[in-house]
């Protein structure tokens, strides 16, 4: 069976996750986000005192623990050795050192099975910044979010607050995410950009609601398998 694939790809700050939970429990697939797959190695690297970028230490912690992928309707996490790392993958000390996991080829290329692995029993919408591109270069949808600096900012500095207890200014927020889009842009492998048969959709002034309605009019109906009313 075919992986029926929709993919959302964008720079930080632009609801690639919170729209891939809300698409994928609407239409009952699976979530796949890349990004956390790279954070949780990084969160991993961090733990084990690894000093990155130090490339044989983190493929031997890939080949060391068991990294197990939950993909469901609105829910995607990584399993290390069965132990869910939860929000802290969203800290700003993981976020300052993914940089030194996502930009390695050879750990990129590492995980690429594991990114490819899921069932093709459901539809699978999967965010990340190469999903169109690189990932799932087949995929029958794919979607470019973006959205101003400013208002992605303002939005992380939110989750910071509200997810993790982080109180930064937001200037300070936004030079982060400045700093980011550099990194992810720049970077020899899997740099971030629009696929060239991809739909940018810019969210600055969108609702979630309004970014899901203007996503679901290129869903195929045949893939709507109906909520699953999970949106966590």
């Amino acid at each position: 069976m075919d992986l029926q694939i929709a993919t959302l790809d964008g720079p930080a700050g632009c609801g690639k996750s919170s729209v891939a939970r809300r698409l994928s429990a609407r239409i009952g697939g699976r979530m796949f986000s890349s990004g956390r797959v790279y954070r949780t190695l990084t969160w991993l690297a961090l733990e084990r005192g690894v000093a990155l970028p130090d490339e044989e230490a983190v493929l031997a912690l890939i080949e060391e623990h068991r990294l197990e992928i939950v993909a469901e309707p609105g829910l995607f996490r990584v399993e290390v050795d069965g132990f869910d790392p939860g929000v802290v993958l969203d800290s700003t000390r993981v976020t300052g050192e993914i940089h030194h996991i996502s930009n390695d080829a050879a750990v990129r290329r590492a995980v690429l099975p594991m990114q490819r692995g899921l069932p093709a029993d459901l539809p699978v919408v999967a965010e990340g910044r190469d999903m169109g591109t690189v990932v799932f270069p087949d995929a029958q949808v794919k979607i470019f979010l973006t959205a101003s600096i400013e208002e992605r900012a303002r939005r992380r500095q939110a989750e910071l607050r509200d997810r993790l207890a982080e109180d930064l200014p937001l200037e300070q927020v936004q030079e982060q995410v400045a700093l980011r889009d550099a990194l992810d842009e720049e970077r020899d492998v899997s740099p971030l950009v629009a696929a060239s048969d991809a739909v940018t959709v810019d969210t600055t002034t969108l609702d979630i609601e309004q970014v899901l309605s203007a996503i679901m009019e290129r869903i195929p109906a045949a893939w709507n398998r109906g909520p699953t009313g999970s949106t966590s």
